[in-house]
């Protein structure tokens, strides 16, 4: 599989090479207005070693053309690149002595599933219960929400989020038993991760 991933990248790259390079931005990278043009930015983003940023590219052509050819090679590229990812070190910085005793539920739509798993190890580093789940009618901005009693940890994680991430730099939580409810029984702190959240490079990650 990893061959076969591989060599398709680098044909994809290859076509690219002969294109007139009109399709491309300011980073010279393709643009995703197509099956084709979104796998090739994938593509690029994996060998310039942006992997994080390239799994967002890769689930794009999966949700946005389910019935391209290129589905199927997506998928394909997406564990590759979930592989090479669970091999790298994750890194955080916190402030001394950050942690929080609290269930966390980091919910998210699929297209930020990597956002996701990232906001999900970097909790379970400060000491965190946490379950991952994705959901398509999940909000496209980030919030965190807490139950009773535990505001403490939701202005933990919601400061912890506003030093992982460049965009948005300063995260809101509220009171918010009922949603917590209604989406992750149980839990006492749920965490939105949207659409405009990017990371800083203090991750471990790049950004995206």
């Amino acid at each position: 599989m990893k061959l076969r991933v591989e060599l398709i990248l680098f044909l994809i790259l290859l076509l690219l090479a002969c294109n007139n390079g009109e399709a491309l931005d300011s980073e010279g990278l393709a643009s995703s207005g197509s099956a084709f043009e979104q796998f090739t930015r994938a593509s690029q983003l994996y060998y310039r070693g942006r992997l994080t940023a390239a799994l967002e590219e890769f689930n794009g052509v999966i949700y946005r053309y389910p019935d391209s050819p290129l589905a199927s090679d997506a998928r394909l590229a997406v564990r590759r690149v979930e592989s090479d990812l669970a091999g790298e070190e994750f890194r955080v910085e916190t402030s001394a002595g950050s942690s929080v005793s609290a269930r966390i539920a980091v919910v998210g739509r699929p297209s930020v599933n990597s956002s996701i798993a990232t906001v999900g190890a970097a909790l379970r580093a400060l000491g965190a219960e946490v379950t991952e789940i994705t959901d398509d009618q999940a909000p496209a901005l980030t919030v965190v929400f807490y139950s009773l009693g535990h505001d403490a940890a939701a202005s933990t994680v919601a400061d912890s989020l506003g030093r992982w991430l460049t965009h948005p730099d300063n995260i809101a939580y509220r009171p918010g038993e009922e949603l917590i409810d209604a989406v992750a029984e149980g839990y006492d702190v749920l965490v939105i991760v949207g659409s405009d959240a990017v990371f800083a490079s203090s991750t471990g990650r790049e950004r995206q």
